[in-house]
């Protein structure tokens, strides 16, 4: 048996591509940032990885995958997106 390791090749931008747009909304409410409403995902992951250092946003991140509902995000996504038209 081996020691676990950080695997270098995994790329931040990867690790954070997987999260929905829900949850990338939460994680710029936990670290106080603009939500962005108008911007794209991309441009929201590239400002998280930007903003927040990476300990605190991969825990948080992992906090939010642990967290997923797949039950009730047919309805989150319906109720962002209600409210992104009324914007």
């Amino acid at each position: 048996m081996r020691q676990a390791e950080v695997n270098p090749r995994v790329k931040d931008k990867r690790k954070i591509s997987i999260l929905w747009r829900t949850e990338l909304n939460h994680l710029l409410e936990r670290n106080d940032l603009p939500k962005y409403r108008e911007k794209s995902k991309l441009f929201v992951q590239e400002k998280l990885i930007e903003k927040v250092p990476g300990e605190i946003l991969w825990k948080q991140a992992y906090e939010e995958l642990f967290e997923r509902d797949y039950n009730t995000i047919a309805e989150e996504i319906e109720t962002y997106r209600k409210n992104r038209r009324k914007a």
